[in-house]
């Protein structure tokens, strides 16, 4: 379990640094915002699942 929680941990970081290349042209890039967004909820919701919160 601790190496699907580092797994995640490395997916969700992963996943702020594309948002934030997309955050600087909202306008262009809102529809890659709106599903990286979901998939950082997604990855956080089952890291804090797998930590029993």
């Amino acid at each position: 379990m601790e190496k699907k929680l580092k797994e995640l941990k490395k997916d969700i970081e992963e996943l702020r640094e594309e948002i934030n290349r997309y955050i600087e042209y909202p306008d262009i890039f809102r529809d890659e915002i709106l599903s990286t967004s979901q998939k950082i909820d997604i990855c956080i919701n089952e890291y804090l699942k797998l930590q029993n919160f």
